[in-house]
């Protein structure tokens, strides 16, 4: 009889155990969203800075919830660009191509990667377009080091650029820097 009582107890221990770890896992869920980050850009001509820009973070992007309780995400590639806006927007006495001389990003603690010169009207090879959606393999993977950064360690990226505009840029120009992914987003919902 006793050894009934034990077995009894015993079994309904693992049965209490086993609920309460499912509980504690949740319950898995996904989601699929496309993020824009987008930022202004000024500067002021032929003087070549550099600007620190709001940090981004999971919870900007699929909210708190799913960023608290993130366990995996998959970039979408081919969601993915980077773009500077605006350029086109800018009047020139003269009508000469508005340019952003040696443009550089650099995302958390990486190496900063020098796009190139960024142009109205790009006619050289060192120089990229702008007002267009560009998925080359380098910007691809600046949105990747974005994507990785946000869905890891401590959630958040930091971008930093520079360059040296050849017009005086200011926030009413409405210049932006866009980074744009689509992600897969695997959390679990807690019960």
């Amino acid at each position: 009889m006793k050894t009934q009582n034990i077995f009894s107890i015993l079994l309904i221990s693992v049965i209490l155990i086993s609920a309460c770890k499912e509980s504690e896992e949740g319950t898995p869920r996904q989601t699929t969203q496309a993020y824009t980050y987008s930022q202004n850009l000024r500067g002021s001509a032929g003087v070549k800075g550099e600007l620190p820009l709001p940090e981004l973070k999971l919870a900007d992007v699929v909210g708190d919830e799913i960023a608290r309780n993130l366990k995996d995400a998959e970039l979408q590639l081919a969601q993915s660009y980077l773009e500077i806006s605006g350029l086109n927007n800018i009047v020139t006495p003269d009508t000469t191509a508005v340019v952003l001389k040696d443009f550089t990003i650099r995302v958390g603690n990486r190496q900063a990667v020098n796009l190139g010169d960024c142009s109205t009207d790009p006619q050289r090879i060192n120089e990229f377009p702008s007002d267009v959606q560009l998925s080359t393999n380098e910007m691809v993977n600046i949105v990747q080091h974005v994507f990785s950064d946000i869905t890891s360690g401590s959630k958040r990226a930091n971008i930093t650029v520079s360059f040296s505009p050849n017009v005086d840029i200011t926030s009413a120009d409405n210049v932006q820097l866009k980074i744009h992914f689509g992600g897969i987003y695997h959390y679990v919902v807690l019960e």
